[in-house]
């Protein structure tokens, strides 16, 4: 009497486990990406805001001035 002992994966399981496991990895690097953009544009719009005060506290010099005139 022979027994058969059958492995606890099978073809099918490790393909599907390749697959989830390739999603999982997509996924991931796709967050990652998002991520750094919502970083860059965070830093793009603060630099933009900072430079948009620069340019009011400008206009509001050259206001003053005029009306000192």
């Amino acid at each position: 009497m022979s027994e058969t002992t059958q492995s606890p994966t099978s073809p099918e399981t490790t393909t599907e486990a390749a697959k989830s496991s390739l999603v999982d990895t997509i996924f991931d690097i796709g967050t990652e990406w998002a991520a750094l953009g919502l970083k860059a544009g965070k830093a793009a719009l603060e630099q933009s805001a900072k430079t948009l005060e620069s340019t009011a506290k400008a206009l509001d010099g050259f206001a003053r001035e005029l009306e000192k005139k």
